[in-house]
């Protein structure tokens, strides 16, 4: 017999029956991308959702998991990695993080990507260049060259990390109440570094935050990045970069260049279950929902 409490509460008691665990994510493209990578025969044990209410972001997974996960303990929530950044010691959590998936406190429920979004990950693990290289008609098949297309991947993906660098800078003050908003897609357009700044400036004074203020704190953040950077081999170095980067400006921008249509995702996302860092992704998020079959 269900208490009381929860008679009321349809999703409450449809969570309390299902007998499985239920990650909650941020969009219907993580659902299916967590999905893919997981694989087949785990439907039994486990089941990600985006929460029917409308809201951008992490709110509507992380409200959810606040709400039903007392009442249950097989509820959880897989967010962005950007999403940990305001938090204590979050920013530093996704710098150095190793595995695929992290938490700041298991009992909470709430879990980060390692990457700062999904498209990270198939930036980092589908072999985006060979798979640019081949995104074309057989009439032109060959004429891109993979060690030009790395150059370039490497010119957006380090812009899209700069950019990225100054989005985690307004996530922190924000969360101090010094800046009035987070700002995204800062380094979108290919301008030149003056025109840049400038737009940067701009956008940081139209949030009601100083330049002052943000570049003092820019500067926090980089010197945090810098100082795990020079622990790490120059492969590593580019990985990290291509995992902290805004991955979806990144992955815009490719797409823009080398005039791919967005339905490529799906392909990459297939490349990605095929790898090593899929029984990885797999192995970290049952160890942290205490699945107990074979990973």
């Amino acid at each position: 017999m269900p208490s009381l409490s929860v008679i009321g509460d349809s999703t409450a008691l449809r969570l309390k029956y299902i007998r499985k665990v239920i990650v909650y994510v941020e969009s219907e493209s993580d659902v299916n991308l967590y999905k893919t990578i997981v694989g087949p025969g785990y439907d039994e044990f486990l089941d990600f959702q985006k929460p029917p209410e409308k809201g951008t972001g992490c709110g509507p997974a992380r409200a959810y998991v606040e709400k039903y996960r007392p009442a249950n303990s097989q509820i959880y929530a897989l967010l962005d990695g950007e999403a940990v950044v305001p938090e204590k010691d979050g920013f530093t959590g996704l710098v150095k993080a190793t595995a695929s998936i992290f938490s700041l406190n298991r009992e909470t429920g709430i879990l980060f990507l390692a990457d700062h979004e999904a498209e990270n990950i198939l930036i980092r693990q589908a072999d985006i260049v060979s798979s640019i290289v081949d995104q074309v008609t057989l009439a032109n098949l060959g004429r891109r060259q993979p060690d030009e297309v790395e150059m370039a991947v490497d010119e957006i993906v380090q812009r899209q990390f700069e950019g990225a660098l100054c989005k985690y800078t307004s996530y922190r003050l924000h969360s101090d109440g010094k800046i009035t908003g987070v700002l995204a897609a800062t380094h979108l357009d290919n301008l030149s570094e003056a025109d840049t700044l400038n737009l940067l400036q701009q956008r940081v004074s139209s949030k009601q935050c100083d330049w002052q203020t943000f570049t003092a704190e820019l500067v926090i953040v980089q010197r945090v990045v810098e100082a795990h950077l020079e622990l790490l081999t120059p492969a590593e170095k580019i990985d990290t970069k291509r995992r902290l980067a805004d991955g979806k400006m990144a992955m815009k921008i490719m797409q823009k260049i080398y005039n791919i249509a967005e339905t490529w995702q799906g392909a990459l996302a297939r490349k990605v279950a095929l790898t090593e860092y899929a029984r990885r992704f797999r192995q970290d998020l049952f160890t942290f929902t205490n699945i107990s079959v074979a990973a």
